[in-house]
C-alpha cells in the first residue's frame, strides 16, 4: 500500500532511444511530447509536482495542479509531460521555460501513466491496465483543460511514426502492453525521434576531459552567420582524426559570430569547414545534434 499523504517522489521509467519503432500487437504507441517530465501527486485535496530528478516544482506548476485537483477527486500519482503548445497545437520546447516563469496558465500536463491510486501502488500492474484506469480518471480530451490524457495509437509503429514525422512532432514513445512500471532506463518503453539534416559551418570546437568532444556550428544566411549550437561528431575514426587535424590548423583568435557565455572553453576556428549534421526538427537551436559527414571544401 502507498500512503499518498506522505508519498515521496518515485524515480521515473526512462524510455530507451531506438532507431525504428517496434512492431506487433504487444506494443502500443503515443506521441512523444516535447516538454519536461513531471510527476503529479494528488492527496487529500492537495497537489504536488516533481521534476524528472525529484525537485519540487509545485509553485511553478500551481495552475496545472489546481486544474488537476478540480478534475480528479481521488488520491493519485500521475506520470506525464509538462508542455506548452504553439498556435498549431504542437508542444514547443523553446517556449516552455518562458511559459513556466511568466504564463503558468498556458501549461498543459499530458498524463501517460498512473503509478498510484487511492493509496494503492499500481506499478506491478500491466501498462494497459494502468492506462485504462488513468483514462477513466481523466476522461476524454477537453480543449481548454490543463490536464489531458495521452492517447495511444493502435496501428503499427511505422505508420504512426510516419504520421508524426509529417506533423513535425518530436517523435513517439512505444510501450510494451504487459510491462510493469520500473524506475530507471527501460527496454519496455522505447522512444523513436524524428530528425532532419542540415549543412552548417564549423566556427569552433571543444575537447575537454570527461565529456564528448563537440563542434560549435553556425548557419549561413544572406552572407551572415548565426550560431546555432553544438554537435557531436558521429563519423568514422579515420575521418574524425582528419577533422581534428584540420581544426587545429584553422585556429584563430576570435569567433566568426557571437556564441554566448556558456562556451568559455571553446576554441575558435576560421569558418571555412562545413559539415552535415542531424538534429531534432522544429527548433531554433540544435538539439541532440550529431555530425554525420564532413563536406569536402
Amino acid at each position: 500500500m502507498m500512503d499518498q499523504r506522505r508519498s515521496v517522489f518515485i524515480p521515473p521509467c526512462i524510455p530507451t532511444l531506438v532507431g525504428t519503432p517496434p512492431e506487433g500487437g504487444r506494443w502500443t504507441h503515443e506521441i512523444k511530447y516535447d516538454g519536461y517530465r513531471t510527476q503529479i501527486h494528488l492527496a487529500g485535496g492537495h497537489g504536488r509536482a516533481f521534476t524528472r530528478n525529484g525537485h519540487d516544482w509545485s509553485m511553478k506548476y500551481a495552475a496545472v495542479l489546481a486544474a488537476a485537483r478540480e478534475l480528479i477527486t481521488r488520491d493519485a500519482i500521475l506520470d506525464g509531460e509538462m508542455v506548452v503548445q504553439d498556435e498549431s497545437g504542437r508542444s514547443s520546447f523553446k517556449k516552455l521555460a518562458s511559459a513556466i516563469r511568466w504564463e503558468g496558465s498556458s501549461l498543459v500536463f499530458y498524463a501517460f501513466d498512473l503509478v498510484g491510486l487511492d493509496g494503492k501502488d499500481l506499478r506491478k500492474q500491466r501498462c494497459d491496465d494502468r492506462r485504462l484506469r488513468l483514462h477513466e480518471l481523466i476522461g476524454d480530451p477537453r480543449p481548454t483543460c490543463a490536464l489531458q490524457f495521452s492517447q495511444a495509437f493502435e496501428g503499427t509503429g511505422s505508420e504512426f511514426f510516419a504520421a508524426v514525422e509529417k506533423m513535425e512532432l518530436e517523435g513517439i514513445v512505444s510501450k510494451r502492453r504487459a510491462s510493469v512500471y520500473r524506475s530507471g532506463p527501460s527496454l519496455d518503453w522505447v522512444k523513436t525521434k524524428t530528425y532532419i539534416k542540415g549543412e552548417f559551418v564549423v566556427i569552433g570546437y571543444e575537447r575537454k576531459r570527461g565529456s564528448a568532444p563537440s563542434l560549435l556550428l553556425a548557419e549561413e544566411s544572406d552572407a551572415r552567420m548565426r550560431y546555432v549550437g553544438r554537435a557531436i561528431p558521429a563519423i568514422r575514426q579515420e575521418q574524425r582524426d582528419e577533422l581534428w587535424q584540420a581544426l587545429e590548423y584553422l585556429h584563430t583568435s576570435h569567433f566568426a559570430t557571437p556564441i554566448g557565455a556558456g562556451n568559455k572553453a571553446a576554441v575558435p576556428v576560421h569558418p571555412v569547414l562545413k559539415v552535415m549534421a542531424k538534429h531534432l526538427k522544429g527548433e531554433e537551436k540544435l538539439r541532440h545534434a550529431t555530425v554525420t559527414e564532413v563536406l569536402v571544401p
